[in-house]
Parts: C-alpha cells; structure tokens; sequence
C-alpha cells in the first residue's frame, strides 16, 4: 500500500480520504441499515471516483510532461514512459479497491434493510 501511496503522489492522499470515508460510512450502514445511510455512501462513493479520476489524469499529467522535459535526449526514453503509465494506474488500484469493498458491504447492509423492512 505504501508503494501505491508513494507512486501515485498527492491526489492519493483524496482518493484514501474519501474512500476511507466511504468504506466507513458503509460499515456503519451494514452495521445498522437506515435508509437514510445510503445517500451519504452514494455521494461520497462519487466523490472517491472522481478523486481516482483526477488522481490518474493528473499522474498522466505529470509523466507526459517530464519524460519529454527530462529524458527526451535518453535512447530508453519509451521504457521511462511505461514506467510511468504503471506508476499512474495507482489511484485506480486503490480507490477502485476501496470501492469494491464498500459496494460489498453495502451490499450486505441493504440485504439486512430489506429483511428488517
């Protein structure tokens, strides 16, 4: 986790708060289905997705600007850019991670509402 953190510099300090947040706030849902839960699990599970998408646009960002300004003279250059396509892909692995297990468990919570209703 560490090594995605680090790969995929600031935006990932959103993605993990706002997934976190999300996964949390399904917990507490599957813990005690409320109805009225599950705006707030929606709203910030949209937020995490757009944190993933910023996140990966901007590490795309980074790559297609400094590859050119600081190794474009380098025979390897193309090696350099796969490596930093894989390093972009971090926000995606977590947050869609983080996403997945929300969606489970919230999936377990309004399996819990429906029965209690």
């Amino acid at each position: 986790m560490l090594t995605l953190f680090r790969e995929g510099g600031f935006p990932m300090i959103f993605v993990l708060l706002f997934g976190l947040i999300t996964l949390v706030a399904a917990i507490l849902f599957a813990v005690r289905p409320a109805r009225r839960k599950l705006a707030f699990i929606r709203g910030m599970g949209v937020a995490t997705l757009f944190a993933v998408l910023s996140g990966i646009c901007a590490d795309l960002g980074a790559v297609f600007h400094k590859v050119p300004a600081n190794f474009g003279d380098r025979p390897d250059w193309p090696l350099i850019v796969v490596v930093g396509l894989g390093e972009s892909m971090a926000p995606g692995i977590m947050g869609f991670t983080l996403l997945s297990l929300t969606a489970l468990i919230a999936a377990i919570g309004a399996r819990r509402l429906a029965a209690a209703e």
